[in-house]
């Protein structure tokens, strides 16, 4: 039944690609020729809300080869926008295991930004982002404010809302991609470092998130969810300790459903 559902799943979505190749051709010869994951229809919902946005940067978490950050940019270049885009791509581990290590995803991203005529537009983080060092990518905004703040990466979306919703302005655009209430737990490897956790911990940080009205959600396609920061929203409410919980609970399910099936915690 897992088998035949992964299929039918697939043939809809190669379907959806064949038709968005007709009515979506920007963005769809940018997802081919960057090897993009999301369909062509989410760069192209990146890309218009993005262009209603206020001259404000914005902070994109997970660039990976650049999909995603080419449609933002585009958006920056095409509307005149003096704003940036500051775009936090760590380079290494998860499926940038298939490009190589670090020097050659940097090449990579890079290489994306310069084909596809944005690197004017985009200041890039090449580090993963943490608590610890996230002044640091903070310290490339130039502007009072940002416009919007983008996650595509590891799932960590407490560290991203503790770092830069005070700095959203009032009505800003957020963009959570793989939130899905689902898991695949296997062991930790450089190819899955959240051990098949990713989704089901973006789902149920982010509807705690909501809980707290810090999020109000107007759009979703597929697993990648938009929404805006709620005007008059409280932010004392947000809690790390809460989302820490939240993160212990869901590796220890990783850790029990491993031990269930005799498999070891991690491969590394």
């Amino acid at each position: 039944m897992l088998q035949l559902n992964s299929s039918f799943k697939q043939s809809v979505k190669s379907l959806v690609l064949s038709y968005e190749q007709f009515t979506n051709s920007r963005f769809y010869k940018l997802r081919a020729e960057t090897n993009g994951m999301l369909l062509p229809i989410v760069y192209r919902k990146m890309y218009d809300l993005c262009s209603q946005l206020p001259d404000l940067d914005i902070i994109e978490v997970g660039g990976a080869t650049g999909t995603g950050s080419v449609a933002l940019a585009w958006a920056l270049k095409d509307q005149q926008k003096q704003s940036k885009l500051i775009v936090v791509e760590k380079c290494e581990g998860g499926t940038r295991v298939d490009v190589g290590g670090y020097a050659e995803n940097l090449q990579l991203i890079n290489s994306h930004f310069s084909k596809f005529g944005v690197s004017e537009q985009i200041r890039l983080f090449p580090k993963e982002l943490t608590f610890n060092n996230g002044n640091e990518a903070i310290s490339l905004v130039q502007t009072p404010q940002l416009a919007a703040f983008v996650h595509d990466a590891d799932g960590r979306i407490d560290r991203d809302f503790f770092l830069f919703w005070p700095l959203l302005c009032e009505g800003g655009l957020i963009i959570i991609d793989d939130y899905a209430n689902e898991a695949n737990y296997q062991p930790i490897s450089e190819r899955h470092p959240l051990g098949g956790a990713k989704l089901i911990l973006t789902y149920r940080l982010l509807n705690q998130i909501i809980k707290w009205g810090l999020f109000k959600p107007t759009h979703k396609i597929g697993k990648t969810i938009f929404g805006i920061k709620p005007s008059n929203a409280d932010f004392s409410r947000f809690d790390l300790a809460t989302c820490a919980k939240i993160v212990d609970e869901i590796e220890a399910e990783r850790q029990a459903y491993l031990a269930s099936q005799k498999i070891p915690v991690s491969a590394i």
